[in-house]
């Protein structure tokens, strides 16, 4: 089949047809730089969100405690993110629940470094952290006892062998 088309008409269409080409493709280019950009957007709005709700929790002022003041800004930081993913969270999260009866039922003379929850062979939260002495570390044991979340708080024995001050390991098990 021969071509009815003189050359340089071929030429003139085949150019005609590569600008559309290259005018089509930058159109789907751009729309998907687009679309990337929007789905983006929420991201960086929740991180900004963040930003700012962290910047105005660290403006509360507590009274001053030279050897606990970097604790109480991990603290208020801690909080500030709770208090953020707290919406988020579904109602039906009950380990979430279970996290935050235990920060709270700490007592003054502990702090909380580490927050474990696992699933393997039932619920577990594993809570390590330090004390000022033994008495606190029973007193936090009594509290979560206490507390109807937990079934079972188990403290090591090596926990109250130290003297005064310490770390600590609380595993606490139960439903959630």
């Amino acid at each position: 089949m021969s071509n009815v088309l003189p050359a340089g008409a071929r030429k003139e269409v085949w150019r005609f047809h590569r600008g559309r080409f290259i005018f089509v493709g930058s159109l789907v280019l751009l729309s998907g730089a687009l679309l990337a950009l929007l789905s983006l957007l929420p991201s960086v709005l929740t991180i900004r969100a963040q930003q700012a709700a962290l910047s105005e929790a660290t403006d509360i002022t507590l009274p001053a405690d030279p050897e606990n003041e970097k604790d109480r800004g991990d603290i208020l930081r801690a909080q500030a993110l709770v208090a953020q993913f707290s919406p988020m969270s579904s109602s039906t999260a009950p380990a979430l629940e279970a996290i935050l009866a235990a920060l709270r039922a700490r007592p003054a003379g502990a702090s909380v470094d580490d927050i474990r929850y696992t699933t393997e062979d039932g619920s577990s939260i594993v809570i390590n952290g330090t004390a000022a002495n033994r008495a606190s570390i029973s007193a936090y044991r009594e509290a979560l006892s206490a507390d109807p979340h937990f079934e079972n708080v188990s403290v090591p024995a090596g926990a109250f062998a130290g003297t005064e001050g310490g770390r600590f390991s609380i595993t606490l098990t139960g439903a959630f």
